[in-house]
């Protein structure tokens, strides 16, 4: 019987654990026979990170986006499960995620716990996907 047809990964390429949750992850779709996408937020406003904010540089945001490009590829070859997709945001954490798991019509979202970043899926934005998504929630330790 598969639960999940569409799982969404959300996690920091920089977190020492991101290698573990794509393997937890891909463990989770290969089991389902799900699609599995890997998805990071640059933190931020709107549809800003702090970076775009900070510096304003057009070539700092791409040559960051190409360097976060770059580490989902990476993750994603620990997956026992092929990544169907890889998706880059920039702004407000929990409001991209909860678009991108509507648009792919995601069954499942994990995430990552990690009680030293500063921004990324703190308790707040943990509390609002768990409001506003119409999926399952796993929060990995």
């Amino acid at each position: 019987m598969k639960l999940y047809k569409t799982v969404l990964l959300a996690l920091n390429p920089d977190d020492q654990r991101a290698q573990q949750l794509v393997v937890k992850a891909g463990v989770v779709a290969s089991h389902n026979n799900a699609d599995l996408h890997l998805a990071y937020v640059e933190p931020g406003v709107g549809n800003l990170s702090f970076l775009d904010i900070e510096l304003q540089l057009k070539e700092a945001h791409d040559d960051q986006e190409l360097r976060r490009m770059a580490q989902l590829s990476e993750l994603a070859t620990h997956s026992p499960q092929p990544v169907r997709a890889m998706h880059l945001y920039d702004g407000d954490v929990a409001k991209h995620l909860i678009e991108l798991a509507a648009k792919i019509n995601a069954d499942l979202v994990i995430v990552g716990h990690a009680k030293t970043d500063l921004h990324w899926l703190r308790e707040d934005v943990r509390r609002e996907l768990d409001l506003h998504l119409k999926c399952d929630v796993l929060i990995c330790r």
